[in-house]
């Protein structure tokens, strides 16, 4: 087996080998259909692509991209001294520029042991899955759940700044408003997301943050503090599934270890508890 950046030919069979358990790395295999499935000396649009094969068959692969995100695609319990020295020398030379490291909790950590220094904070989630099925939409509670446009930008930005301050921005990082603003209208325009209104208000909001080959990641699920513990959550978690699932796709998420509610939400609508998810952080 040997490592080397992605070829047009080594591109396509590691998407055939994403596919095969997408839901473990739906955020790498986003950035690569996003890119127009195009790759040139290992570069795609938003950064470079590195494969490991074995004979003519993609077995792993690690994707780090222009904002310094690191995306680990392979499995460490059958990773060799060869690996070992690859990939440790590949994030040693770019140290100056890792932001994070994403992914399922063995992967991000057989990266970290890799590296001569520690991250500055780090956080665990529970990865789940929903493959399937059928969701029951409840209705009632004067409850009007919608699929969102950018023209609802204005309504619901104040639940994503909500959400975005509760859940996303680590605890003494400053909020730059004006790139989640845009970073927002971006979702707006290219995922699917639902707005959750009742008496005349956007009370809730749920949607896809990426859309990888076979499976749509769901995350920004959130709900107004005074309109908490209704059941907003769990109907517009139906109402997203169905959709997802009426396109044939498979739906995952991630969600931290330390909020019980979501954690009881998800259980509760018979979604896959995975195992460990972890983000790691350099700066």
């Amino acid at each position: 087996m040997n490592w080397r950046a992605a070829g047009k030919a080594s591109f396509r069979r590691h998407i055939e080998w994403l596919k095969k358990d997408e839901w473990r790395q739906v955020a790498l295999s986003s950035a690569l259909k996003d890119s127009g499935c195009s790759v040139r000396c290992g570069r795609t649009a938003e950064g470079r692509l590195w494969i490991r094969e074995s004979g003519e068959r993609g077995v792993g692969g690690i994707y780090f991209s222009r904002f310094g995100v690191l995306l680990p695609a392979f499995n460490p319990r059958a990773a060799a001294e060869g690996d070992e020295r690859f990939i440790g020398s590949l994030v040693r030379s770019r140290r100056d520029r890792l932001f994070s490291i994403i992914g399922t909790e063995e992967r991000v950590r057989f990266v970290e042991d890799l590296l001569d220094e520690r991250p500055a904070d780090a956080e665990r989630y529970r990865l789940f899955t929903g493959e399937g099925g059928a969701w029951a939409e409840q209705g009632g509670r004067r409850l009007t759940i919608r699929a969102a446009s950018p023209e609802d930008f204005e309504e619901l930005w104040p639940l994503e700044r909500d959400y975005q301050i509760e859940e996303v921005i680590r605890t003494g990082k400053q909020v730059n408003e004006y790139r989640l603003r845009e970073l927002f209208r971006a979702s707006l325009e290219c995922q699917n997301i639902y707005i959750a209104i009742q008496g005349g208000r956007a009370v809730g909001k749920a949607g896809t943050n990426a859309r990888g080959f076979t499976y749509d990641q769901i995350g920004g699920v959130f709900v107004s503090s005074r309109n908490r513990g209704c059941g907003i959550a769990g109907e517009l978690m139906r109402v997203l599934l169905n959709r997802i699932h009426r396109r044939g796709r498979g739906a995952c998420l991630f969600v931290k270890e330390s909020n019980p509610a979501a954690l009881r939400l998800y259980r509760g609508l018979g979604l896959q508890d995975r195992g460990p998810f972890r983000i790691s952080y350099w700066r």
